[in-house]
């Protein structure tokens, strides 16, 4: 949650230099609706609760065993350009200071153009 309080922290700064932003996971859309109240987020928060973006772009991880098992996405940050092509990606990261990390990075390949 941390991650996505500074991803909406530096929403201005996005929308500043036109570009979107989107989150996904694996919760309800009833789920993304509570955390877009609380928390005042003001950028989509996609569900991909059937896992199939995720297993497509081979994102998920499986915590457990056997049928005891759950499916979770890897936490990832992934930079999309307009037509859909990934130009950027972060694995594990620092939460504190990757929005802005981001940031710099979209700005960057917009300016590559």
């Amino acid at each position: 949650m941390r991650e996505l309080r500074e991803f909406r922290d530096a929403y201005p700064d996005y929308e500043a230099a036109g570009v979107g932003l989107a989150g996904v996971s694996v919760d309800t859309l009833e789920s993304h609706a509570r955390w877009i109240a609380r928390l005042h987020i003001p950028f989509p928060l996609i569900s991909d609760s059937e896992r199939q973006a995720g297993r497509a772009l081979d994102l998920m991880r499986r915590v457990g065993v056997g049928s005891w098992g759950v499916e979770f996405f890897r936490r990832v940050t992934l930079l999309v350009d307009a037509q859909g092509i990934i130009t950027a990606a972060w694995g594990k990261v620092q939460i504190r200071g990757h929005a802005q990390q981001v940031l710099a990075v979209a700005k960057a390949v917009k300016r590559l153009g």
